[in-house]
């Protein structure tokens, strides 16, 4: 009977051990959850991608999960630029949206369990900018070539030759007018040419064209020269001009309504046929905006 007892006494705590520990397991500390941000991709204009992984769900079921930004630092579940991806654990992919382009953001990965909202690290982030340049392939080479950089009907610059005589032989001229307000980069007059052309200015590419000026340079709304092919009495000819030597990039302001867009054209002479292209142009539809020589978008 004795040793039925011990026994009875041993079965006995050791189902309340049994009990205590899995009482102990049915109840373990909640914590927030572990999460960490994942780096930004796909950025474009007004989308981009981030996402985040849980490594931890704190000993709770998540309730949610996504991603949240602002243009401010640590955003939070409480903007309204948030993402929301399910209650799994693990590995999630968000997609940013409604950005505003060309803005800097921060972004943060987010899991919620019962113990509250945890947040990774926070990733800063800039949109791409908005392509304000309007760029078109041209190729003309008739003469004269008449040009509507905005497309609003009205011409706002000729490309056009001319054959001058005189004692010392002839002087041909491919030369660009503006029309109306709009102005080419000139040098400085020179008399004896026909209209007093001075010669025009050829940009470096990528160098910036905007309302600054070097030394003997000028915006003019007269006509300007190209090239000036000089052929002699004797039989000599001779080139003046900065477009002697195949494709320049000329630096333009197109003015209407009160505003200046800053722009270029590109533009082969070829002195074999004396053929004059006009090979390409842009400009930067925001006004008083700089551009760069050659630049076809952002």
């Amino acid at each position: 009977m004795k040793t039925f007892e011990k026994i009875s006494y041993k079965l006995f705590f050791l189902a309340v051990f049994i009990c205590l520990f899995e009482c102990q397991n049915d109840h373990q500390i909640v914590s927030l959850p572990v999460v960490e941000t994942i780096e930004v991709s796909n950025i474009l204009q007004t989308t981009a991608s981030s996402g985040g992984t849980i490594t931890n769900n704190g000993n709770a079921i998540i309730m949610d999960k996504g991603i949240c930004w602002d243009v401010q630092p640590q955003p939070t579940i409480s903007l309204t630029t948030k993402t929301s991806n399910g209650q799994d654990v693990g590995v999630f992919i968000s997609e940013l949206s409604n950005l505003i382009p060309n803005q800097t953001y921060h972004v943060r990965a987010y899991a919620t369990n019962s113990a509250g909202t945890a947040y990774g690290n926070e990733l800063i982030f800039q949109s791409m900018k908005s392509n304000t340049i309007i760029y078109k392939n041209d190729g003309r080479s008739v003469s004269p070539i008449t040009l509507d950089m905005n497309e609003d009907g009205l011409e706002d610059f000729r490309i056009f030759t001319e054959l001058i005589a005189d004692d010392q032989g002839d002087h041909l001229y491919v030369g660009i007018k503006p029309i109306g307000p709009n102005q080419i980069k000139s040098g400085p007059v020179i008399n004896e040419n026909f209209l007093n052309m001075g010669l025009l200015i050829s940009e470096n590419l990528d160098s910036t064209i905007d309302e600054n000026l070097e030394a003997n340079q000028n915006w003019i709304s007269d006509p300007g020269a190209l090239v000036k092919r000089n052929t002699f009495t004797n039989g000599e000819i001779q080139y003046e001009g900065n477009w002697s030597e195949n494709n320049q990039i000329l630096g333009i302001q197109n003015k209407g309504d009160g505003f200046t867009y800053f722009g270029w054209l590109r533009i082969n002479f070829d002195k074999e046929t004396e053929k004059v292209t006009l090979v390409d142009y842009a400009y930067e539809s925001i006004s008083n905006q700089p551009i760069k020589a050659g630049q076809k978008s952002q």
